[in-house]
């Protein structure tokens, strides 16, 4: 069999969770050659991959090209036969139960992509005070919804981090954004686990994705690491809409995996 990918891996994560930041560290830790697709897919809600072209996609700068420098004149045809290292995707906001009945995440996907020697899955989570903060801030009509979609979907992936759910393949690698942020520890044991050597190149990078930081944007580009990204939840502790969105639930899964971060500011209501 002929292999298009050496690595194929996909990453499933909420918006303004710090996805980009730790796939984007992920790429150059890998060493390799390696190609992100960013949000493959058209809208979660209907499954539909955005097709080949999506590789025109990361050409235009919606995604990345790591360790090799493309020629100026590489057509999205091209890009999609290439041979790649490391093929790095992201599914965002996409509901963990229906991710087992999907064929276009479960084998059809290689129609667009090609064959891949190997695959690995992954989700990447940050802490919900932390993550409503960045929705509330971000744009109008996520903050619309943090109530009712982004809370329900954090919950999925906190239940599935936790290992009370099963949606995703055995051996998935879970990713606490809080700890990748704060720990060199943890990020070497991450690289050892992907078989990476352990590097900080990309950690002082912003990613374009979303226009970056919903509160600094890019202006702590090359600096990233200096953010205040733990700490976005003091901005709205006082928000009626931000602590609706914080039901005893969610408090609870979030305590229970990243521990208290707001340190008992912010208590589960009742």
């Amino acid at each position: 069999m002929e292999y298009r990918n050496d690595l194929e891996l996909r990453i499933f994560h909420t918006k303004r969770g710090g996805g980009h930041a730790v796939i984007n560290w992920l790429a150059h830790a890998s060493g390799r050659q390696a190609f992100h697709l960013n949000n493959v897919f058209g809208k979660t809600a209907t499954l539909r991959w955005r097709g080949r072209r999506v590789f025109q996609r990361m050409l235009e700068g919606d995604g990345g090209v790591y360790g090799v420098e493309l020629p100026p004149e590489t057509t999205w045809r091209e890009l999609a036969d290439m041979h790649k290292e490391v093929l790095i995707y992201n599914i965002e906001n996409m509901e963990l139960p229906r991710v087992a009945g999907m064929p276009l995440l479960n084998g059809e996907a290689k129609r667009i992509i090609g064959e891949s020697r190997e695959r690995r899955t992954a989700t990447i989570l940050r802490d919900a005070f932390n993550t409503f903060a960045s929705v509330r801030r971000g744009k109008k009509r996520w903050q619309r919804r943090l109530t009712t979609f982004y809370r329900r979907h954090w919950k999925i992936y906190a239940r599935e981090f936790l290992g009370e759910t099963h949606h995703l393949p055995a051996g998935t690698m879970h990713i606490s954004y809080n700890e990748w942020f704060v720990s060199e520890l943890y990020r070497r044991r991450l690289a050892e686990s992907f078989g990476f050597d352990y590097t900080e190149k990309g950690l002082d990078e912003v990613p374009q994705y979303g226009g970056g930081s919903s509160f600094e944007g890019r202006a702590f580009q090359n600096r990233a690491s200096a953010m205040d990204v733990l700490n976005r939840w003091r901005h709205y502790a006082n928000d009626p809409i931000y602590r609706e969105a914080l039901d005893a639930e969610t408090i609870d899964l979030s305590n229970r995996i990243f521990g208290d971060i707001t340190g008992g500011e912010i208590a589960p209501p009742g």
